[in-house]
């Protein structure tokens, strides 16, 4: 009778052990790890460009102050960080500020453990989180939205300047071109490329007013100094296309090797800019991907082609 009995407890057990959730992993912030949700950078004393610009889309389900993490932590975040920075050295000084057409909050975990936040301290209702002496390690970070049902496209900056201004903290009210620094990153091309076309995930947008530069015909909108993309073309193209397609009134502005601008408003669809060239020569295009209206930080996707239809 012993041994009929024994069975079907273990199994309960079993059961009980199996159905029972672990709610750390299920309700906490994810620290230490790889994973994140906008990407991965390393950065040493001295870093280009400063500001560093990341765009980033913040919100998640996770209530953050229910979880008692430090003062100021507010919002609303999921598990995942939405950015890793690894730095390779102590900094005396290390800032973190997010700008976005919202309200949002920044949560940061330090290479040692700790916990930093902020609600409003940048401008109006952007976060800003500041450290002396950052010690080199892992910074895990958030850009948390304030309500739970938003989701606010913005710019995460990470700077080690102590006075900046707002709104990009540009030091100039040019484009930046012929440089080897972009927000989203380059990629060689040559004739034949593939995947054509070639898609690249880009939020517009910036501080700088393009129209007010006087550039060339068609270009529109706002911008940082720093290009969007950089493609460099390793080989002369009878044709080639760049556009973007995004939910929202976007231009493109364009610098080929010879260092002409090459602008465009609406050419492609709806609100969507195209820039079509014959006769591309290689070198080095610096690409902008604007949005119409100063506040506007707009996901959409930049595409490069040879096609000609």
């Amino acid at each position: 009778m012993t041994k009929r009995f024994a069975c079907p407890s273990v199994f309960a057990v079993l059961l009980l052990l199996i159905a029972v959730p672990a709610p750390v992993a299920a309700q906490g912030l994810s620290i230490g790890g790889s994973d994140s949700n906008f990407g991965t950078r390393s950065i040493a004393p001295g870093f280009t460009p400063d500001p560093l610009q990341i765009a980033i889309t913040s919100g998640g389900d996770l209530s953050v102050p229910k979880m008692n993490l430090a003062e100021g932590c507010v919002g609303f975040a999921t598990s995942t960080p939405d950015y890793i920075i690894q730095i390779t050295g102590a900094m005396d000084f290390l800032s973190f500020f997010n700008e976005g057409d919202g309200d949002t909050g920044l949560v940061i975990n330090d290479p040692n453990g700790t916990w930093f936040c902020d609600d409003d301290s940048h401008t109006d209702t952007n976060p800003k989180v500041s450290l002396s002496n950052a010690q080199p390690g892992q910074y895990d970070i958030w850009v948390t939205s304030y309500t739970a049902s938003e989701n606010i496209s913005g710019t995460l900056y990470v700077t080690e300047l102590r006075s900046t201004a707002s709104s990009g903290m540009e030091d100039s009210d040019v484009l930046s071109i012929g440089g080897s620094s972009s927000n989203f990153g380059s990629t060689s091309i040559a004739p034949g490329f593939t995947p054509d076309p070639f898609p690249v995930v880009i939020t517009s947008g910036g501080s700088l007013n393009v129209p007010a530069m006087d550039l060339s015909v068609g270009c529109v909108g706002f911008a940082t100094a720093t290009p969007d993309y950089i493609v460099e073309v390793s080989g002369a193209m009878k044709a080639l296309s760049f556009y973007n397609e995004a939910e929202g009134d976007t231009g493109l502005v364009i610098n080929d090797p010879n260092g002409n601008w090459h602008c465009d408003d609406d050419s492609h669809t709806g609100t969507n800019p195209m820039v079509s060239l014959s006769n591309a020569p290689s070198g080095q295009y610096d690409i902008w991907v604007t949005s119409y209206t100063a506040s506007d930080n707009i996901n959409g996707t930049l595409y490069i082609t040879e096609r000609r239809d």
